[in-house]
C-alpha cells in the first residue's frame, strides 16, 4: 500500500531520499567528476546575495588556469527527479544576443606586457566577442522558456519552473564573486604579465532530464522535443569588476543549463588543454574587439 503524506518517515525513506532524490549526493557525484578530471574547486562556501544582501551557500564553484586563460564555473545542482524533466524552449539567437564578455587583466606597472596596446593602463578591461567570433553565434537555438513538466494526480500535464528557478538564481548570484575576482589575476604568485579570463553560470541536471524544442521567429515549432546535454539561454546580466569604484563592468550573456554527462563533455573539450580552453577565447574576436577601442 502506498504511504500517505501523514505516514511518519522512517530510515528506509531517508535512504531512499538520499539515493534517488537528494541534490546533495548528485552534487558530490558532480564535484568527484570534476575533480577526477583535475578541475580546482570549492565546494558549499558562502556568498553575500547581491540582491537580498542575504548569505546564501553556492554548490561548487570550478576554475581551470591553462597558460594566460582562467575560466571559472559558477555551477548550482539540481537532481530533477525521472518524471519532472526539464524543458527548454529555444529560438533563433538575434545578433544583438550573439556576445561574450571576457577579462583582460595586466598590472597596470608592468613593464614586460605584451599586448603593447592602452588597454592596459588599467588593471582590467572587458572586451565583447561578437557575432561569428563568439562561442554563442547568430541564429543557433539559444533557451527564452524554462520549465519543469509532469503529471499532476488527476492526470492532467502541469508545468512549473520554481525548483528551477531556485538553482538557475542562485548559479548567476554565485557568479558575482568570480567576477570581481577576475579583476585580480596575477595577485596569486603567478608570473604571466596577462590574464584573459571569463565566468560561465551552469545549472547541471542528471543524464536524460534535459529536453529543448525549437521555435522560428514567427513561433511556429520547427523541432519537436528532443533530449539535448547542453542548453544555453540568454540572462544579458552585469556586474561590478573588483569593486563599483573601479567603474569596470562585465556582462554574462548566457547562463548553461547542462547534464552531468554535458558538462563531463564540456570540461573535457575547452579545460584540459590550451588549444581547448583557447576556443572560448577568439583570438580572431579579440583582434576584432580591440580594433573597436
Amino acid at each position: 500500500m502506498p504511504k500517505l503524506k501523514s505516514d511518519p518517515i522512517n530510515k528506509n525513506d531517508l535512504i531512499d531520499y538520499l539515493d534517488s532524490y537528494s541534490d546533495f549526493s548528485f552534487e558530490l557525484s558532480v564535484l568527484k567528476m570534476l575533480r577526477d578530471k583535475d578541475i580546482k574547486c570549492e565546494h558549499g562556501g558562502s556568498y553575500e546575495d547581491p540582491v537580498t544582501s542575504k548569505f546564501r551557500e553556492f554548490d561548487i564553484r570550478a576554475m581551470k588556469s591553462i597558460g594566460n586563460y582562467r575560466l571559472r564555473l559558477a555551477i548550482e545542482c539540481k537532481n530533477i527527479r525521472e518524471n519532472f524533466p526539464v524543458l527548454i524552449s529555444c529560438m533563433p539567437r538575434r545578433e544583438s544576443e550573439s556576445y561574450q564578455q571576457i577579462a583582460l587583466v595586466s598590472d597596470p606597472n608592468s613593464n614586460d606586457n605584451p599586448m603593447g596596446t592602452p588597454i592596459f593602463k588599467s588593471r582590467a578591461k572587458t572586451l565583447s566577442i561578437i557575432k561569428e567570433h563568439s562561442i554563442y553565434k547568430p541564429n543557433e537555438p539559444v533557451g527564452k522558456s524554462t520549465v519543469q513538466v509532469g503529471r499532476a494526480f488527476d492526470g492532467t500535464i502541469s508545468a512549473n519552473d520554481g525548483e528551477l528557478y531556485d538553482k538557475w538564481s542562485q548559479s548567476i548570484s554565485s557568479s558575482v564573486d568570480l567576477v570581481s575576482r577576475m579583476c585580480w589575476d596575477g595577485d596569486d604568485g603567478d608570473e604571466k604579465d596577462f590574464y584573459l579570463s571569463s565566468v560561465i553560470p551552469i545549472v547541471v541536471v542528471p543524464d536524460g532530464k534535459l529536453w529543448s524544442v525549437f521555435y522560428d521567429d514567427d513561433g511556429n515549432r520547427v523541432r519537436e522535443p528532443t533530449p539535448s546535454e547542453r542548453c544555453s539561454c540568454f540572462i544579458d546580466k552585469k556586474y561590478d569588476m573588483g569593486s563599483k569604484l573601479t567603474g569596470t563592468k562585465f556582462w554574462i550573456s548566457h547562463i548553461e543549463v547542462m547534464t552531468f554527462n554535458g558538462l563531463g563533455s564540456f570540461v573535457d573539450s575547452h579545460m584540459k588543454t590550451e588549444e581547448g580552453i583557447s576556443i572560448l577565447f577568439s583570438k580572431d574576436g579579440i583582434s576584432e574587439a580591440l580594433d573597436r577601442f
